[in-house]
């Protein structure tokens, strides 16, 4: 069965150049609010909702990451329902599905501006090696800011402000806020913490107003929940009509490191989370038999190069398989998945996850339907890895997306 799938799935590959959105950048609209590694293009998102699903129902996002499967559910009449372990992730979900009128954000702004600068005592967070990322003055700035913030009552302004808060503590630290992985940069000129706050809020403000008011909200319920889906996620068996999901490309040393992108502003935030050694593959438990025949020829062609990381190339797939089996019990009879791969290069080998995962959810009772390829061109994503995780030696990651489409048929 498994052999005659990976015939299918071969030929129903088809390269979709009008997937690509190439003069679209994917942080446009309400998603330009706050940076995030490897975001959803929406202009995906809402196509895939259109064409698979109906107003009123039930659309799950596993991954959600910054919620731009929920900002076109809310805004196109779908029910949604979004898991993540990543706690700022759902942070700017929340803020980014949350109208809020443009002036009642301004006159908090003002009043946050006002009091924060004139705080004459504040109290300093204690996290490691918060002076080697941080200035003193920035310091100082950003306590007194977080203070301020912290005091607010209205939970979406509250919300809102730290989000505003979070991208100012990437913009005045000594990082390459462009990288997401944690790199000092030498002579970055220092900047204010108060001025970048303000742009950062002003901005902000005018994109979730500007996006509202030409897309207006629909009546639907919307569910975030910050949790780890491999430990099983609260839902109804046969309840969801359509996935949506594009689950991590491989363990995040040598792919996109979500949780260092997110470490010093969820240590301003006063979150402890290490999102990374929670992700797919971190988890090195006993490996069970997976239902790919090209998973294990491909395991098996990099293990001749390097065994360790072919064995840890199994333990991501084998998470993922098993969040696999989690979301196919989700899914009505009938119901489809669209779930967004990108296959890597390790040791030279592609690994071709879309097929993988044809495999897995065909285990579970699903008909490959089609997979569409499209180009990578406006996603946030390094050019290159090191899947050696040797010194200098370089690869190129993911060029193209694949997105696999399935339908649960029994």
């Amino acid at each position: 069965m498994v052999e005659l799938q990976k015939e299918e799935s071969q030929e129903l590959r088809i390269r979709d150049e009008t997937f690509d959105f190439k003069d679209i950048p994917a942080g446009s609209l309400v998603y330009g609010i706050h940076p995030y590694p490897a975001m959803f293009h929406f202009m995906v998102v809402r196509r895939l909702l259109l064409e698979f699903s109906k107003e009123g129902d039930i659309v799950l996002d596993p991954f959600m990451g910054s919620g731009v499967c929920a900002v076109e559910c809310l805004v196109n009449g779908r029910n949604f329902v979004g898991y993540d372990i990543n706690p700022l992730a759902l942070l700017i979900a929340k803020v980014r599905t949350t109208p809020i009128e443009q002036k009642e954000i301004l006159n908090n702004l003002v009043e946050i501006l006002d009091k924060s600068k004139h705080r004459e005592s504040v109290e300093i967070p204690d996290f490691p090696n918060i002076e080697y990322w941080f200035s003193e003055k920035s310091i100082i700035g950003l306590s007194k800011l977080k203070r301020t913030i912290f005091e607010l009552k209205d939970k979406r302004l509250k919300d809102f402000f730290k989000v505003a808060f979070s991208e100012t503590v990437r913009r005045v630290s000594k990082t390459d806020h462009n990288e997401f992985k944690l790199l000092r940069k030498k002579d970055k000129k220092e900047r204010d913490v108060f001025s970048v706050f303000k742009e950062i809020s002003l901005r902000n403000s005018g994109l979730l107003f500007s996006f509202y008011e030409k897309f207006k909200p629909k009546d639907v319920k919307l569910s975030f929940e910050c949790r780890n889906i491999l430990e099983g996620i609260p839902l109804e068996d046969g309840s969801v009509d359509l996935v949506i999901t594009s689950p991590p490309y491989g363990d995040s040393k040598t792919t996109v490191a979500y949780g260092q992108f997110s470490r010093l502003s969820l240590n301003w935030l006063g979150i402890q989370e290490d999102v990374d050694k929670r992700s797919l593959g971190s988890n090195k438990r006993d490996l069970s038999y997976l239902p790919s025949k090209i998973l294990y020829e491909l395991a098996d062609k990099i293990s001749k190069a390097d065994d360790k990381r072919a064995k840890e190339i199994l333990f991501f797939y084998n998470d993922l398989f098993s969040s696999i089996e989690i979301i196919a019990r989700k899914v009505k009879r009938g119901g489809f998945v669209c779930f967004v791969v990108g296959n890597r290069r390790v040791k030279g080998v592609e690994l071709e996850t879309d097929r993988i995962s044809v495999d897995f959810f065909s285990h579970f009772g699903f008909k490959h339907i089609k997979t569409i390829i499209r180009k990578i061109s406006n996603k946030r994503m390094p050019l290159q890895n090191s899947p050696s995780n040797v010194k200098g030696g370089k690869d190129l990651t993911m060029r193209y997306e694949y997105i696999v489409i399935l339908r649960k048929i029994i």
